[in-house]
């Protein structure tokens, strides 16, 4: 009998070589070599109506019958202003439709392990946790992934549905209620964890690249940061005594290598650089950022950010910040709060 995801969902819903990616102690892999054995059997939309408590009839209304939004599953679209400009689509699924989604979330993907490169959108997790491993490095440099959500396309979501040990059907059931047009909607509960599935082997090739440098890589959604102790120019050189004969060219950094690696890597997992906005290369003497938070020396605020702060602080003391500047302060003293909390635990 089928048992509801749990502290060991992990085991029952993902197959060995997912699991094996998850990085989990070599103790555990016996045991899910064992499990694994059992699950050989794709599971069916029959399972699939087990494990979301709905009936395998309604499910089944996904592979043929009425359109969704004829049934009650339909989305809300609308526009939101981006914050450095532009304007951003969110289709937001119904009341029916997002009970579903959130069903699915709970029990099929939340209690999936994540890659340790991966931040966003992981319980537990923070842009601290995304920051921190660049704290200190000579060189930073940060990309962004164009059309995110747009890019990851339905067939790749089924895929990692089929990887996951569901047969056709019920891959393709999960697949068409957590996208709309053929991607993932950016509104849906499902799509941020879908994203981190859909890129686990993106992480691991761009994770191996940087530990093969001796540098360090994290993601939060869209935003992928790098960070190595020097790349070309940036690189120490040992002094020494003047070289004889004719001078030498200076051998050519891996910095334009790991950036045309980095764009192969990317393009080759079904994504794209943004080039729009400047690849950032912040070396040891300029102010080095990670998901907006300083990392020259320790996580921190920006000094802008602080410096708002303490100004509305003096705003709020002489009573003339209105309540929507109370409300803005109310949020900057929280991300301050939870920024210096995160920083100072042991462990993190």
């Amino acid at each position: 009998m089928l048992r509801r995801p749990g502290t060991a969902a992990a085991a029952e819903v993902g197959l060995l070589d997912y699991v094996q990616q998850a990085e989990l102690p070599g103790f555990l892999m016996p045991v899910f070599a064992s499990l694994n054995r059992l699950l050989k059997r794709a599971r069916s939309p029959k399972d699939l109506a087990r494990w979301l408590d709905v009936p395998e009839g309604e499910l089944r209304g996904w592979l043929s019958g009425p359109a969704p939004w004829a049934r009650g599953y339909d989305y809300d679209h609308f526009t939101i202003a981006k914050r450095r400009g532009g304007t951003r689509t969110i289709d937001a699924p119904g009341d029916k439709l997002k009970v579903l989604q959130r069903r699915v979330l709970h029990r099929l993907l939340g209690p999936l392990p994540a890659r340790p490169e991966a931040t966003g959108f992981v319980r537990g997790r923070s842009i601290v946790d995304n920051a921190r491993p660049h704290v200190g490095q000579g060189v930073v440099v940060n990309f962004d992934l164009a059309d995110f959500f747009p890019s990851i396309t339905a067939n790749r979501v089924e895929a990692a549905w089929r990887a996951l040990g569901w047969d056709a059907e019920a891959a393709t059931i999960l697949t068409r209620i957590c996208t709309l047009d053929g991607r993932l909607p950016q509104g849906a509960p499902t799509s941020p964890a879908l994203s981190n599935l859909v890129c686990r082997r993106l992480d691991a090739r761009l994770g191996a690249l940087a530990r093969s440098l001796r540098g360090q890589y994290t993601r939060y959604a869209d935003d992928l940061t790098f960070s190595f102790p020097g790349l070309g120019r940036n690189r120490r050189r040992r002094p020494g005594p003047p070289r004889s004969g004719p001078a030498r060219r200076r051998p050519r950094g891996p910095s334009r290598r790991v950036l045309a690696t980095v764009r192969d890597i990317v393009m080759a997992e079904g994504f794209a650089i943004q080039w729009k906005k400047r690849v950032r290369i912040q070396r040891a003497h300029q102010r080095q950022t990670a998901t907006g938070l300083v990392i020259n020396r320790k996580v921190n605020l920006p000094r802008a950010t602080r410096r708002l702060i303490r100004a509305m602080q003096h705003r709020r003391r002489l009573g003339r910040l209105d309540d929507a500047g109370r409300r803005r302060l109310r949020g900057l003293e929280a991300l301050a709060a939870m920024v210096d909390r995160q920083r100072a635990a042991p462990g993190r």
